[in-house]
């Protein structure tokens, strides 16, 4: 892959521009490109580096989108809901089924645990129906494997289980997925997308878009450090998929509310070794979803689910967020007794839900048009789970206007095993960060990195040309983000 001067796209023209290279914008280019669309990806920062490098992590069964907030006794009065929630959840699974057959290296199975207590809001016989309903959705194709254990049974096989506050009316035990490496999707969606034919250009700020004839023009400012120029393409269809930025992208709408911010904050902790690869799903005191990640060696804890208004760009990781997450492992596993002293490090996201009337919906994923603005489509409501099932979407909303140009992309190009060095060849590396975070695993380390960031810039500095002034720069860049990025204690 290439990362073309800025100067050499003036002036050029595509069938699509696809704004935001995260999961959904880099399947996005993918779909589009295979189907025969000339296409531009761009984004004012590397590939993978917003919401899709901060999520979860899990590959997740959909069981928690069959849960309404509403009572119970209401269920047979909604059957529209209860139907979307159906085929949200169908969708959901048929992802998960894509991703564990086209994806494997970049995935890893583990065995999770879910405690039925007494008071709960859906009782054992319900959860159990629920279970097999959504594995039954995705026709089977990747086992669930789920059974209901009495607690003593559960914790005969689980330490993790057998650490459970109780009283329990019994564990549910299923498998579940965790995204080895949630970056690298990105960066290899992306690279798919370019040997198929379409065009990547990193560090490209949109500034601004503007009618221009039948279609729009965008302009596009140099971002990468040391650099400067400016360009303006045309398209006449824009695809914006910067997720909670969507609403922030200049002349990308007509100010209606597109998305709402959900921050979600995850703590990484050392526990004991015997928990070592396996999970916990549960809910919290506050009714919402709580998870046990297995990490590595590690495990995170959370997320927290609070709606946020604020630039993405400057949300970050709170006291107060920290201390409610350990005080909820502490409520499940009392004997842990977990404070910061445990904590590794900690992360937050914002995840960009759709809104409908002003209020968080996580259904569906949508691609709209603002009437006022024809050609400008905007993708809502996506996870990076669902980035095929958006980018497919995405793909026919396209051809609806601009007639088919060729069938629909299957399969996945393998990506050749490769050092370093023909890694920074192959692929737009432009900061010290963009390697250790988003082409190798490094970044994901207990350490962030950290113990491996001096001898990389020096493999980095002799690929890229970087001076020794620019190499200690990049340093500190990489020491500067990390601190962004992550809370440490």
């Amino acid at each position: 892959m290439t990362r073309p001067d800025i100067a050499s796209l003036d002036g050029t023209d595509y069938d699509v521009i696809v704004i935001g290279a995260g999961a959904v914008g880099c399947a996005s280019a993918r779909q589009l490109a295979g189907r025969g669309f000339r296409t531009l990806l761009v984004d004012r920062g590397d590939i993978g580096a917003g919401t899709s490098s901060r999520s979860s992590r899990m590959l997740y069964s959909g069981l928690g989108y069959l849960a309404a907030r509403y009572p119970l006794w209401q269920m047979p009065f909604r059957p529209g809901d209860m139907v979307q929630r159906l085929r949200y959840t169908r969708d959901v699974m048929r992802c998960r089924a894509e991703l564990v057959r086209d994806m494997p290296g970049h995935l890893t199975k583990h065995r999770f645990h879910y405690p039925f207590r007494p008071g709960d809001r859906y009782p054992p016989w319900l959860v159990d129906i629920g279970f097999r309903l959504v594995a039954a959705l995705d026709g089977w194709r990747v086992p669930l494997a789920y059974r209901r254990l009495t607690a003593q049974q559960a914790g005969r096989e689980s330490a993790l289980a057998a650490a459970l506050g109780g009283p329990l009316r019994g564990v549910g035990v299923f498998e579940e997925y965790m995204y080895a490496w949630p970056e690298r999707i990105c960066v290899d969606t992306a690279l798919d997308a370019e040997r198929r034919g379409a065009t990547l250009r990193t560090y490209a700020e949109v500034t601004a878009i503007s009618r221009a004839g039948a279609g729009w023009q965008v302009t596009l400012d140099e971002c990468a450090p040391g650099m400067q120029g400016q360009a303006q393409v045309r398209a006449p269809l824009m695809v914006n998929a910067a997720g909670p930025w969507i609403d922030r992208v200049p002349g990308g709408g007509t100010g209606r509310r597109r998305v709402i911010g959900v921050k979600g904050v995850n703590v990484m902790v050392r526990l004991p070794e015997a928990f070592r690869g396996q999970g916990l799903e549960a809910f919290s005191s506050k009714g919402e979803p709580y998870y046990v990640f297995p990490w590595r060696d590690l495990h995170f804890i959370g997320p927290t689910e609070t709606e946020v208004t604020a630039n993405p760009d400057d949300i970050r990781v709170e006291d107060a967020e920290i201390d409610y997450i350990l005080a909820e492992a502490n409520h499940l596993f009392p004997d842990l007794r977990l404070s910061r002293a445990d904590v590794v490090h900690c992360w937050c996201g914002v995840r960009p839900t759709s809104t409908r009337d002003g209020k968080v919906t996580s259904l569906p994923v949508e691609v709209t048009e603002e009437a006022a603005r024809p050609g400008l489509l905007a993708v809502t409501g996506s996870t990076i789970m669902l980035h095929r099932h958006a980018a497919r979407k995405v793909a026919r909303a396209v051809e609806d206007r601009l007639g088919k140009r060729g069938p629909e992309p299957r399969g996945v190009i393998p990506v050749p095993e490769e050092d370093i060095g023909q890694r920074l060849a192959r692929e737009p590396v432009v900061r010290l960060a963009d390697l250790i975070r988003r082409r190798l695993p490094d970044g994901l380390d207990p350490d962030l990195g950290r113990s491996r960031a001096e001898d990389l810039s020096q493999i980095a500095a002799a690929a890229l040309g970087w001076s020794e002034t620019r190499r200690p720069e990049e340093l500190r860049h990489f020491e500067a983000d990390t601190a962004r990025v992550y809370r440490q204690p």
